[in-house]
C-alpha cells in the first residue's frame, strides 16, 4: 500500500506494521553545473520496520539504496542486503538491532515518469499502465514524458529525498534519540551529500552516527576495456550486427547520471570527437566523465572537509586493508595487465569469426593494449579490426587490479544469453569479479594533487592513534578485512563492527544509575572482563549474551568493588546484563578482541 507524504505526517505515530510510503521531495537539487539538465524534485519511497520490542518509532536507523539501475532491488530486497552468515547460521543485521529496540527505515529510489502535464506530475513506474498495449511500459505510453531511472539518477537529487526523510523522521519519532544512517555503496555518497547539505544550510539533522559501507568517496571502477567492448559490440557493428542485448547495459548503466558521477575512468571521455564508439588513440590516461568533476566539487564545497562535521563518521569496506590481490577463476593473483579473455569465436554469423581480447589496465607508467575486436568474414576479409590502448599514470598502477570491494560480472551478463557471441564471451572469461570500490576510495584517503595511488599501503594504525603520516582519512573508526570481499557483503566481522558503533555504550535504566556506578575497566577486552563498582552488590545476576541473543555466560555473584571474570569467547560484540536483588538492571556492550 502506498500513501503520500502529507498523509504520512498524520499517521506515522500510529503505524503498527510495515508499509511502503511514497513521497516527493520538497527540494529541487541544484544541478546547474551539469549542462542542459532540467532541475526538478525527485520521487522516493521508504518502509518502516519497527523494533520488535516496543513497536514504537523511537530509534530510527536509515538504510539507503545504492547504485541500482532499473530499480531491480525492492525494499524487501534492500532489507535482505542485511543478511549475513555467522557462527550461528543465517542472520540479519536488521533483525538484530530491531531486537535491541532500534527501528529500520529503508529508503529506495524507484523508476518513475515525469509527465508532460501542467504540474509535471511524477508517476511511479509501478503505478503506470501499458497505454498503447505493446507489452512495454515506456515513455511512448505517456507522450512527452521523461523516464527517470531513480536508482541511477543524479546523486544530488536523491540526496534531497533523504533530507526530507531525515526531517520527517525527526519530526515524528517518539523521544529525542538521534538517527543512525547507513550508506552502502552509492548510498554512502547520497547520505554524505545530504548531511553536508543540511549542515551547510544550518539544518539540524539530529544524526549521531554515519556509517559509510564500501562507498566510492574517491570514485568507483568498471574496467575500461569492458566499457569499450560493451559499447562497441552494442552500437559499433552496424545495423543487423549490433549485439542489442548490450545496449541497455550501456544506456541504462554506463551512461546513467550516477555512473558518470562515479567512475574514475569513463569510456565517453575517451571517444574520438564526433564518434559514439571509436576511441581517440591519443587519450590514453584515465579520465572521468565531466559529471564526476562537477559532483566532486559540489559535495566538497558544502563543508570544510567535504564530510559531515556533526556526526561520528565511520567506514566499513569490503576491499582488503592490507593490499591483498583478488583472484582469477583459476585461483591466481590478479595483477596489472591481466588477460581477462583472449579467444576466437567461430561462426558468430555466417562465415564470420570474431577474436576478442580484454586486458586490465597496465602497470605504472606503462602503455598497453586493453581491448581488441577483430571480426573476419570468409577467413581473410577484416570487417572490423579495433585495438584500444591505455596508459597507467606515473603515480599508480592501473586501478583495475587494485584491492577493493568486488563486483560480480553476473551483474552485467545476467540476461544477456542467446546471442552466440555473448554466450561464448561469457564462457571464456578468466575472472568473474573485478575491483569495483578500491580500498583507497572506500577509506577516502586524503590525496595530494589528485594523484591517487590505488595500490597505496593503507597503514592508518589504530583509530585512536595518529596513524599514517602520509595519508589521512575523514573516518574516526573503520573496519577493513584482510581479503577482498564482494561489494557490500556483510560478514560476522563487519556486523560486529557495525553493532559496536550502533549500540550505545550503556543501556541501563535510570534507576540503576542513581543506585550504583558501574564501569568496565577495559573495553574492548582480550580475555578477562573486569567490572568496577562504587558499592557492594550482593547476589547480583550476571549474564552475557552474543549478538544473536544466545547466552554465553551466567552466574550469581557478589560484586565487591572489583570483579574479574575469565572469559573464552570468540571476537565480537556481546551484551553484559547485571540485575541486582532489588531488580535494578544494567546493560552495556562488551567487545571481545
Amino acid at each position: 500500500m502506498k500513501k503520500h507524504y502529507i498523509l504520512l505526517l498524520l499517521i506515522l505515530p500510529l503505524l503498527g506494521q510495515s508499509q511502503t510510503i511514497e513521497f516527493e521531495s520538497t527540494i529541487a537539487a541544484d544541478l546547474s553545473g551539469y549542462a542542459g539538465i532540467t532541475e526538478f524534485a525527485g520521487l522516493g519511497e521508504y518502509e518502516l520496520f519497527l523494533d520488535t520490542d516496543t513497536g514504537i518509532l523511537d530509534k530510527p536507523i536509515i538504510l539507503i539504496d545504492g547504485f541500482d539501475p532499473g530499480d531491480t532491488r525492492t525494499i524487501s530486497g534492500l532489507y535482505d542486503l542485511l543478511d549475513f552468515t555467522g557462527s550461528e547460521g543465517n542472520q540479519n543485521l536488521g533483525d538484530l538491532v530491531r531486537a535491541e529496540g532500534f527501528d529500520i527505515v529503508v529508503l529506495n529510489f524507484p523508476s518513475y515518469f515525469r509527465l508532460n502535464d501542467t504540474g509535471n506530475t511524477l508517476l511511479n513506474i509501478d503505478d503506470a499502465t501499458d497505454v498503447n498495449g505493446d507489452l512495454v511500459i515506456d515513455e511512448i505510453d505517456y507522450p512527452g514524458s521523461t523516464l527517470v531511472n531513480g536508482g541511477a539518477d543524479f546523486i544530488e537529487r536523491n540526496s534531497m529525498l533523504l533530507v526530507d526523510l531525515i526531517n520527517t523522521l525527526n519530526t515524528n519519532k517518539v523521544g529525542d534519540e538521534d538517527l543512525v544512517i547507513i550508506g552502502p555503496s552509492m548510498g554512502g555518497l547520497i547520505s554524505r551529500f545530504a548531511l553536508n547539505y543540511m549542515e551547510n544550510n544550518a539544518q539540524d539533522h539530529e544524526t549521531r552516527l554515519w556509517i559509510s559501507f564500501d562507498s566510492p568517496h574517491l570514485g568507483a571502477n568498471v574496467p575500461l576495456a569492458f566499457q569499450h567492448q560493451f559499447n562497441f559490440l552494442g552500437f559499433g557493428l552496424g545495423d543487423g550486427l549490433n549485439v542489442e542485448a548490450l545496449q541497455p547495459v550501456v544506456n541504462g548503466l554506463l551512461k546513467s547520471p550516477a555512473a558518470r558521477q562515479l567512475l574514475v575512468d569513463h569510456f565517453e571521455s575517451h571517444l574520438l570527437e564526433g564518434s559514439d564508439v571509436n576511441f581517440d588513440p591519443t587519450k590514453l590516461l584515465p579520465e572521468p566523465h565531466p559529471y564526476k568533476l562537477v559532483f566532486d566539487a559540489n559535495i566538497n564545497a558544502l563543508t570544510p572537509t567535504g564530510y559531515p562535521q556533526n556526526t561520528r563518521n565511520v567506514s566499513m569496506i569490503n576491499g582488503s586493508g592490507i593490499g591483498a590481490p583478488y583472484q582469477s577463476l583459476m585461483g591466481t593473483d590478479i595483477t596489472p595487465g591481466f588477460t581477462i579473455i583472449d579467444d576466437t569465436f567461430n561462426n558468430v554469423a555466417p562465415s564470420t569469426n570474431a577474436t576478442i581480447q580484454i586486458n586490465l589496465t597496465p602497470a605504472i607508467n606503462t602503455t598497453a593494449q586493453i581491448s581488441k575486436i577483430n571480426v573476419v568474414f570468409l577467413g581473410f576479409i577484416d570487417v572490423f579490426d579495433i585495438e584500444v590502448n591505455a596508459q597507467a599514470p606515473s603515480f599508480s598502477n592501473g586501478v583495475d587490479a587494485a584491492s577493493g570491494g568486488l563486483f560480480d560480472l553476473g551483474g552485467f551478463t545476467e540476461g544477456l544469453g542467446g546471442d552466440p557471441l555473448i554466450d561464448n564471451f561469457i564462457s571464456a572469461l578468466q575472472l568473474d569479479k573485478f575491483s569495483f570500490i578500491p580500498s583507497v576510495s572506500g577509506m577516502a584517503l586524503e590525496i595530494t594533487n589528485n594523484e591517487i595511488d590505488w595500490f597505496f599501503d593503507i597503514n592508518l594504525g589504530d583509530p585512536d592513534s595518529s596513524g599514517d603520516t602520509t595519508n589521512t582519512t575523514p573516518f574516526v573508526n573503520w573496519y577493513m578485512p584482510d581479503e577482498n570481499e564482494n561489494h557490500v557483503q556483510l560478514t560476522e566481522q563487519n556486523v560486529a563492527f557495525a553493532l559496536s558503533e550502533i549500540m550505545p555504550e550503556t543501556l541501563s535504566n535510570v534507576e540503576f544509575e542513581n543506585f550504583v556506578t558501574l564501569k568496565i575497566q577495559k573495553n574492548p577486552i582480550d580475555s578477562d572482563l573486569t567490572i568496577l563498582s562504587n558499592k557492594v552488590l550482593d547476589r547480583a545476576m550476571i549474564s552475557i549474551v552474543d549478538i544473536t541473543g544466545k547466552s554465553v555466560y551466567q552466574s550469581n555473584q557478589t560484586l565487591d568493588r572489583r570483579l574479574t571474570i575469565p572469559l573464552n569467547l570468540d571476537s565480537g560484540v556481546y551484551i553484559l546484563n547485571i540485575i541486582t536483588k532489588n531488580n535494578f538492571k544494567y546493560r552495556t556492550k562488551v567487545i571481545m578482541k
